[in-house]
């Protein structure tokens, strides 16, 4: 895979917070982060809120007092980096979704309002059930990792996620029956 390559637009280290800087990289390169957030696989909408997101992170790290050689390149690897997590969490989600029992995987134009339901009911779990949900299915760990994590055994893990799946399943299930 061939590395990014981006024309510098500024030669000279950025130093404290300057609005210009995110100002200028916005007006300058706007247009190409947003492409380049296209071509990653994200909607219109997703990868306006990636170019959003890239450039408040890097209006952030200014005010931090943070040097930045080349305010564009760093905007667009921002871009890069928002944009792998979405599709972390799409595929978080499309793995989730069929162990509570969805008949299908959630489209990426259907209604985000979803993956928060589901997040609510992960909230509402015990604890334990809670935690290895969070850390199997947002972190991506393996049960053996979420086991070593939380001080149990890959099993006992294992376990917490059948329940805590099982449970949820339950509660879409009985709302999906009072509608």
């Amino acid at each position: 895979m061939e590395p990014l390559v981006v024309p510098a637009t500024q030669t000279h280290p950025v130093g404290p917070a300057d609005p210009a800087t995110v100002v200028a990289v916005q007006e300058e390169r706007g247009q190409a982060l947003f492409g380049f957030a296209r071509r990653l696989g994200l909607s219109d909408e997703e990868a306006s809120d990636a170019v959003q997101d890239a450039l408040l992170r890097l209006w952030r790290e200014l005010q931090r007092g943070t040097a930045i050689e080349r305010p564009d390149a760093w905007a667009f690897r921002a871009v890069y980096r928002v944009s792998m997590d979405e599709h972390r969490w799409r595929r978080r989600i499309e793995r989730l979704l069929p162990r509570l029992g969805a008949t299908r995987p959630r489209a990426a134009s259907e209604d985000p309002t979803d993956r928060l339901a589901v997040w609510a009911e992960v909230d509402l779990l015990p604890r334990r059930q809670r935690h290895v949900v969070y850390l199997r299915y947002r972190a991506d760990l393996a049960f053996e990792e979420v086991g070593t994590v939380m001080g149990i055994s890959a099993s006992a893990a294992r376990s917490h996620c059948t329940t805590a799946l099982a449970t949820l399943r339950h509660r879409f299930a009985a709302a999906e029956e009072t509608r």
